[in-house]
């Protein structure tokens, strides 16, 4: 006997899974298909593990990677005392102004940051206060000399907050300090031409970065400066881009040119071992693809190379390599600053799509080739091309080596890439090979010429003479 149809009632049940998933989908910064502007990262652990001195601040916390670390309190207590001499720069301004405006960027500013800040709102509101009257006071005291505060301007606090200002970990937006200048006054809300907070940091930036990477006005508009460290590498390097403009580098798809030539297989064996020790070579290095090898300074000083001092370089890889001369800039070498600069503008580099050139990781992959040990320093001071103030050459030997660790490069497509091939091309021939070991040889002094000169004489003289005698 069938029984009747019934309407079978199917209980609902709350996956708690498909909730928590619901939730964290709610939760993720940005909307879907568009790209958020992160422009501040934390950098990858094997970046700490080589050297962690060069990626976490020694003196102060700026941003949110570092805050709260019992190293930096002092001068977290410090910020305060800043806080209230920036507000008393301009008394017609109420507090309540500052805050404000700082809630309207809040949003804003947590986009910038590579991973989700967990942090409440009041927090992050007070750090992008605190932190930028920090900086901007830290500038406007050294712009008018009132360097009486003895916490802020100790020697050893000066030092390390100028490393401190160039870490990409160490950062907080640059609209949010241009924003705290402009509301008292000193900046326009959209500057045109040269910014006031611009010209600012560059007239009081740290001498190194003048000294040693020819630092220039970056021209660059101030509402599309990320941060502190960006400017700074838009200093060192704004000729470049406007060479990359005029020769069109530029591509409408940057990303897909970056995906298609990535070479993750490198990132991948970095991760598993980022402390792996091989016998340094151009070989060993090659990121993918046919890497043009470049042998090392001595090498090429064999092969009849010979090394100037630029005279009046453009910027800081202004190199050029013709007829056998390969020209650079000079570089001074005398501070932990100068490698943590480089360090963290590579980092900074390397987290940019749109740089296809790689131009500052183009310069270090050239000076990492060249540069294998001491006798290789040894040349280029020689030369006047290094002034070396660190112990010895041997230590200025590893500067270099050290950075063939961090950056990743396509070899086919980066700023000097004419600079590898042409010395490659050169080193290669075994015309020059042999001249420069005549050269070596037998011409390295004055005596040894003046004997090669009578031999070749009497061998000339010798010949005439058989000649002469068989003709008769």
């Amino acid at each position: 006997m069938e029984q009747a149809p019934t309407d079978e009632i199917i209980p609902v049940v709350t996956d708690k899974l498909q909730s928590l998933m619901e939730k964290k989908l709610t939760e993720v910064p940005g909307e879907p298909l568009m790209a958020r502007p992160v422009t501040i990262f934390r950098l990858p652990a094997w970046f700490h593990q080589i050297d962690k001195e060069l990626c976490e601040p020694k003196i102060v916390s700026l941003g949110p990677f570092h805050r709260g670390k019992e190293s930096l309190r002092a001068m977290e207590e410090h910020k305060w005392s800043t806080l209230r001499d920036f507000l008393a720069r301009n008394m017609n301004v109420e507090f309540e102004v500052y805050l404000r405006e700082m809630r309207l960027l809040e949003a804003r500013a947590r986009e910038c940051y590579s991973e989700t800040v967990n942090m409440g709102s009041d927090d992050f509101v007070m750090m992008l206060l605190l932190d930028g009257c920090f900086i901007l006071e830290l500038w406007l005291k050294l712009e008018a000399g009132q360097c009486s505060d003895a916490v802020l301007f100790a020697e050893w606090v000066g030092y390390g907050i100028t490393s401190d200002l160039c870490l990409l970990e160490n950062q907080i937006p640059f609209f949010v300090i241009h924003k705290l200048l402009a509301i008292q006054g000193r900046c326009g809300e959209n500057c045109e031409g040269l910014c006031p907070l611009v010209e600012l940091i560059y007239n009081i930036g740290p001498l190194s970065l003048v000294a040693v990477f020819h630092f220039k006005p970056p021209q660059i508009l101030c509402s599309e400066v990320h941060h502190l460290l960006h400017l700074y590498y838009s200093g060192v390097l704004p000729d470049i881009q406007l060479e990359r403009d005029q020769r069109g580098l530029i591509t409408g798809k940057p990303c897909l040119q970056g995906l298609q030539f990535f070479p993750w297989s490198t990132i991948f064996s970095k991760l598993s071992s980022p402390f792996s020790q091989s016998a340094k070579s151009s070989a060993d290095k090659s990121m993918f693809g046919d890497q043009i090898n470049v042998p090392c300074i001595a090498e090429l000083d064999e092969a009849g190379v010979k090394f100037k001092r630029k005279i009046r370089p453009r910027h800081m890889l202004d190199i050029s390599f013709q007829n056998g001369i390969m020209e650079m800039p000079y570089l001074l070498m005398f501070d932990d600053n100068v490698k943590n600069f480089l360090w963290n503008m590579v980092a900074f580099e390397q987290s940019q799509p749109a740089i296809r050139e790689k131009i500052l990781s183009s310069y270090l992959a050239l000076m990492d080739s060249l540069i294998n040990t001491e006798k290789d320093v040894a040349i280029l001071v020689r030369s006047g091309i290094i002034e070396n103030y660190l112990q010895n050459d041997e230590q200025a030997a590893n500067f270099f080596n050290q950075f063939g660790k961090i950056f990743v490069l396509n070899y086919d497509d980066h700023y000097l890439y004419g600079v590898f091939k042409d010395v490659k091309s050169y080193s290669d021939s075994t015309w020059h090979k042999y001249r420069a070991r005549l050269m070596h040889d037998y011409f390295s002094n004055p005596w040894s010429a003046i004997s090669v000169v009578a031999a070749s004489i009497l061998l000339i003289l010798t010949f005439l003479q058989t000649y002469y005698s068989v003709a008769k």
